[in-house]
């Protein structure tokens, strides 16, 4: 029997029903409260995409009253809180009641999308899906890049087709990971927020490590020969260069860029 897209995490199976389970599928924890009007309102459709995407990802719900030692140890300040845990980290949150389409937005950023049935074939029709393909590859090397593995990137985007219409996407990834090589160090100046920047961006809030290296930018933009908007446009990419709130980020960044 497969396990539930849908199931109550606590402190006693969150090594099982977390951690191992993200090496296999993504899960969204959803911190939430029975007080909580938001929380209410976000639960179902949480739960009714975890149906829709048949698998693709699983819902671990966190009921922060009972788990407090959980919701400390993710450093919950307001729910409802959504953290989406995959090869056993954090790697994406959101906080709030979003809706609909702005889950589905952040579930496609991450990679995660609906597991389509597939059509009735003949017999030796089926084409499996090819894990050397551009698309393949660049989702790989997106996931790596939230972790912090830079050689797993350079790995997957070496010799990376240049006719392929993912191609620009490819290259701009390869030019920013570098932000993963710099020796960093907690401190002030724009070190020390590239160093903030990047434990944010390794603890899965992209939103903070982008107010870290925006930050940064105004404080040295020439540091480390343009480390600061390399880190910037990094965070740009993991966040899905067509989401609606990179607009104020990109205003603010060409501001003190030129």
């Amino acid at each position: 029997m497969s396990a539930p897209s849908v199931f109550d995490v606590t402190a006693t199976n969150f090594q099982q029903e977390v951690v191992e389970r993200s090496k296999t599928t993504p899960v969204l924890l959803d911190f939430w409260a029975e007080w909580c009007g938001p929380c209410r309102q976000l639960g179902p459709t949480l739960e009714q995409l975890a149906a829709d995407y048949g698998g693709s990802f699983a819902l671990g719900k966190v009921d922060t009253e009972a788990e407090r030692e959980l919701a400390q140890a993710f450093q919950v300040q307001s729910i409802p809180f959504c953290v989406l845990v995959d090869n056993g980290r954090p790697v994406d949150a959101f906080q709030g009641a979003l809706r609909e389409t702005e889950i589905k937005r952040f579930l496609q950023r991450n990679a995660i999308g609906p597991v389509e049935k597939a059509p009735e074939a003949a017999e030796g029709s089926e084409k499996p899906v090819d894990p050397d393909s551009p698309s393949e590859r660049l989702s790989r090397a997106m996931l790596a890049a939230r972790g912090g593995d830079a050689a797993a990137v350079r790995r997957e985007l070496e010799g990376f087709p240049e006719e392929n219409a993912l191609a620009d996407q490819a290259q701009r990834l390869s030019e920013v990971i570098a932000f993963f090589d710099a020796p960093l160090a907690a401190g002030t100046g724009a070190q020390g927020l590239l160093w903030s920047a990047r434990r944010s961006l390794l603890a899965g809030d992209l939103e903070a490590a982008m107010q870290f290296s925006l930050e940064a930018v105004a404080a040295d933009k020439t540091y480390g020969g343009g480390l600061p908007r390399k880190a910037m446009l990094l965070c740009f990419l993991l966040v899905g260069e067509e989401d609606e709130r990179l607009d104020d980020y990109r205003r603010q960044l060409a501001t003190l860029l030129y």
